[in-house]
């Protein structure tokens, strides 16, 4: 998969924002203004990269063990496809569980 340099700053701008690298960010954005990207845009990028910054990283850490473990087999008793894992994270990570 090819992206344009463009669209690559602009990655590089988000995840820099939410790694808080400074030097990286820095960098990056002065490489997308010289390429014309508007400062509206870098700006919302780096907005976007502080939004996942304030996510807890367990959320993101029981995110990734549940995307990387072994699919569920299927219950011999009934058929069932799914799986239920234990504890809950009581965020909303996207790990199916029901938040209040």
């Amino acid at each position: 998969m090819e992206i344009d340099q463009k669209t690559q700053l602009l990655l590089q701008i988000s995840a820099a924002a939410a790694a808080n690298a400074l030097a990286a960010l820095r960098s990056a954005a002065t490489d997308a203004k010289a390429l014309g990207v508007p400062n509206d845009v870098i700006r919302q990028t780096i907005q976007l990269g502080l939004e996942i910054q304030q996510q807890s990283l367990s959320h993101t850490q029981h995110l990734t063990n549940q995307l990387m473990r072994e699919p569920a087999k299927k219950a011999k008793s009934n058929g069932a496809a799914h799986s239920h894992h234990g504890g809950g994270c009581g965020g909303g990570c996207g790990c199916g569980h029901h938040h209040q």
